[in-house]
Parts: C-alpha cells; sequence; structure tokens
C-alpha cells in the first residue's frame, strides 16, 4: 500500500524526461487543466474546481494518477466525480474548501446543473451526491494519498450555524458505494462538518491520517454564541465536526490521530437499502491517539423500516486525552420500523481526565439546553430526562481492559430500556478513578450481562 502509483512534475528534458517517463506511473496534473494555483478568489476556485474534475476523468482513462502538486495551494467548491476505477488521488500539495460561503450553490440542483462528466451519465442523474467538498460515487480500486493537506477552512461555516441555525454545511470528502478504497498519509483539517463520511463502502482501509480540529477556535466562536459550558470546559452545541464516519462492510481503520470536539469515529447504520451490505459490519478500529473528541462510536442507530443494522465492530489499542466522551454507544428516536446494535468490542482503551463522561451506552443525548426538542437532555443525569429506545436492542458488548483516570463527573451512564434491555454484556478489568463530581458510581439500568474485575462495579448487572 505504500507503494501505491506516483508521479513527479518536475520539468526534465531530452533524455532524463524519457527515462521518468518511461519508468513513472502515468500521471495527468491538476496543472494540466486549467488550474490556479495560489489564488483564493471565486474566478480561481471555480477554475481549480473544474480542472480537478477533468483530472480525475483522466485519470480514469490512460493515465490512473491525479495530482495535486506539492508547493501550491488550490481553492475549490464541491468537486463530484463517479465511476472512478483503479485512480489514485495524490494530494502532495494543499486543497482548501473556498470559504466564500455566498459562492457556494446551497440546492442539490444548483449543485449538479454544474457537473458535465463524462463518466456513467445517467448515473450522475440517477444519484444525489452528497455534499462534500470532494464528493465521489461508485468509484473502485480507488487510493487517496500524498503528503499534503485537505484543509475545509470551517470557521465561517461554524459560525453562520451557530449564530443562524441553518446548516448547508458540506463535508470534506464523501464517499459513496465504493468499493476497494485506501486512504492514507494525509492530514485533514477544519472540515465544515464531518471530515471523512465514506458510506455503504466495501474494503475500506485508512491508515496514517490526521484530522485536526482547531478546538481553540471553535470553543471561542461557541463562547461568543453563548453555547459553551465554561464551568465544565466543554461545548453545548455540536458542530458535527466528526472525524471518520463509515457504514458498509470490511472496514480497517488504523494508525491515527483525531483533535476535534465531536465523534472521532462514528460507525453508522446500514439497512436492507444498502448495496454492498445490509448492515455495518466487520470493522476493526485500531491505534488511534484521540484528544477532545466525543468518543469512539456506534450511531447513532435510529429505528428504520428496513432494519437499521450494526455488529462486529471492535475498537482496540485507543487512547483518550481529555474526552467528552469515550466509550459512545447511542440509539436515536423513532417510532417505526427497528434495528440492532450487536457485538460491540471495546479492548485497551486508555482514557485521561474525561470531561463528561467516560462511557456512555444509551440514548444519544441530542435536547441542547433552552431547546424544544425530543430525546435525551444533554445535561442527564443532572436533568433526569433521558427516553430509551425499545426498538433498536443492543446486546453483547464487551469492555475489556479499559482504564479511565482523572474523570470529572462519574464513572459512565448505562441505560438501556426496560421491556427490551441490553443482554449479554461483559465488562471486565474496567477501572475508573477521578474526582466523580456528579456520583461516584454509575448511572445503570436494564442491562443483563456479567462483570470480572471491575472498580466501580456496575450494580444493575443481571
Amino acid at each position: 500500500l505504500d507503494h501505491a502509483p506516483s508521479c513527479s512534475r518536475s520539468r526534465m528534458k531530452g533524455a532524463i524526461l524519457l527515462l521518468a517517463t518511461l519508468t513513472a506511473a502515468a500521471c495527468t496534473s491538476i496543472d494540466d487543466h486549467g488550474a490556479v494555483p495560489n489564488d483564493a478568489s471565486n474566478a480561481a476556485a471555480t477554475a481549480n474546481t473544474k480542472a480537478l474534475e477533468e483530472t480525475l476523468q483522466r485519470a480514469n482513462g490512460s493515465d490512473k494518477v491525479a495530482l495535486v502538486p506539492a508547493g501550491k495551494s488550490y481553492y475549490i467548491f464541491n468537486v463530484e466525480s463517479s465511476g472512478l476505477r483503479g485512480v489514485t488521488v495524490q494530494i502532495d500539495g494543499s486543497l482548501l474548501a473556498s470559504n466564500n460561503m455566498s459562492a457556494w450553490p446551497n440546492s442539490l440542483t444548483d449543485r449538479r446543473s454544474r457537473v458535465e462528466m463524462a463518466a456513467e451519465p445517467q448515473k450522475q442523474r440517477d444519484h444525489d451526491y452528497t455534499y462534500a467538498v470532494l464528493s465521489l460515487y461508485d468509484c473502485h480500486d480507488l487510493t487517496l494519498t500524498g503528503s499534503g493537506v485537505f484543509d475545509g477552512q470551517g470557521y465561517v461555516w461554524w459560525w453562520h450555524v451557530i449564530i443562524t441555525t441553518e446548516d448547508h454545511r458540506p463535508h470534506l470528502v464523501a464517499m459513496d458505494q465504493c468499493t476497494n478504497v485506501t486512504i492514507q498519509n494525509l492530514l485533514f483539517r477544519n472540515s465544515p462538518q464531518y471530515h471523512l463520511l465514506l458510506s455503504d463502502m466495501k474494503g475500506l482501509y485508512v491508515r496514517n491520517v490526521t484530522i485536526y480540529v482547531d478546538v481553540e477556535g471553535q470553543k471561542e466562536l461557541l463562547q461568543r454564541g453563548n453555547l459553551y459550558d465554561v464551568a465544565l470546559d466543554i461545548p453545548t452545541f455540536p458542530l458535527n465536526t466528526d472525524g471518520i464516519d463509515p457504514s458498509g462492510v470490511d472496514v480497517l481503520i488504523e494508525d491515527i490521530t483525531i483533535q476535534n470536539f465531536d465523534d472521532a469515529v462514528a460507525v453508522k447504520p446500514m439497512n436492507g437499502g444498502g448495496r454492498y451490505s445490509s448492515c455495518s459490519q466487520n470493522m476493526l478500529i485500531r491505534n488511534a491517539h484521540v484528544t477532545f473528541g466525543v468518543g469512539m462510536t456506534i450511531g447513532s442507530v435510529p429505528p428504520n423500516n428496513k432494519h437499521n443494522c450494526v455488529r462486529n465492530i471492535t475498537f482496540e489499542n485507543i487512547s483518550f486525552d481529555k474526552p467528552i466522551k469515550g466509550i459512545y454507544i447511542k440509539t436515536n428516536p423513532g417510532d417505526s420500523g427497528d434495528g440492532e446494535i450487536d457485538n460491540i468490542v471495546y479492548r485497551n482503551i486508555t482514557m485521561d481526565t474525561a470531561l463528561w463522561y467516560p462511557i456512555w451506552i444509551g440514548p444519544q443525548q441530542q435536547k441542547q439546553p433552552g431547546s424544544k426538542g425530543t430525546g435525551c437532555s444533554f445535561l442527564y443525569p443532572l436533568v433526569d430526562e433521558c427516553p430509551t429506545q425499545p426498538r433498536v436492542p443492543i446486546s453483547n458488548v464487551q469492555l475489556i481492559d479499559v482504564t479511565s483516570t482523572n474523570a470529572l463527573t462519574l464513572p459512565g451512564v448505562l441505560l438501556c430500556n426496560s421491556t427490551r434491555p441490553c443482554t449479554g454484556f461483559r465488562f471486565q478489568n474496567v477501572v475508573s478513578t477521578g474526582e466523580f463530581l456528579v456520583q461516584e458510581d454509575y448511572v445503570c439500568k436494564n442491562i443483563q450481562g456479567t462483570v470480572e474485575s471491575c472498580d466501580p462495579k456496575p450494580d444493575c448487572f443481571g
């Protein structure tokens, strides 16, 4: 995987150029298609968007590497492409989302009317692209790599959501219905919304990536909007700058570093409407360090008429520094359909100075202070309002060798439904210490399972 095709665009002449042509992988650069580097204007971003789309399509033909060359910065709007086969997208320079919000398309019609692609035009008409700075659909044997940076310049988008509650932000990278994909070696920074939204995937490998959110910048914006609890030092309004959100089957994510105020990795459900799987399953997430963050997460999982499903997921060798949440499994409200969360393992997890909950298994906290929304209060258990979800049972969850030190509030919340209790739980060597300003034991309701060598011990396991 470290030897994915690459190319150099240095200008060589004579025999040197001939030798390079014969030995290097065929490659097409964004510069070859009219890109304008180091220019943040709308005209340059428009030209660069078109150039990158043309570069991807050219790489999908005779060339196989689409290059963003080193030493240059390219501002873009939303780039969309489909049907890529065997292509390597090599970002050695910097891709930056234009932060001129007024120039971005705000409707699906606006976005699709601009895109003219040679590959599978019928797919383009039939499929609604996920709104993202880079959106790829129906790609196979694809590698996204390089030594560069993909920067979402999210500040203006975050502030707009804070002051208006209107949310039409793009994600940074979205892939949908792709197979055999590798994402490696890149820095993804300050996405307007999710950084990597990878949906209905089959065969996904993410390695050696860094996802960085300027949490101090977010903190300042949230404080200006009165949406940051200074006493608890946590945000009370989700900006949803998730790290990696995969769904699908056969996924390995390893050797990653994430800093954000949202889910670090959040496994999203699949259902009977999926192309490659009816359940998000068979995933391993390992060897990760997370600063702040809202957990290595399952969900949220609402009920669905086609049966939402997450199963066979393992998180191991994960370290957290100042997490808002660490271990996080969340259902979501809904009055029709059903779902399941089954066979989830957290192994060798360390958390230092959890700011809110080291462990949360139960309903998603989505009722914000002062809002009229439904669901579990963000301040639960201080505010005793957190209805559970009987339509999405949680079963066979294992926590093995989990250590939380210097926790501020309580050891954890384990909250299941009285009519559909959680079953098959196993806690082994789960130890939590700290100030425990809220309470010294778990909030624990309606769980069937076993406890071995835990301190404190959850008292509701039957």
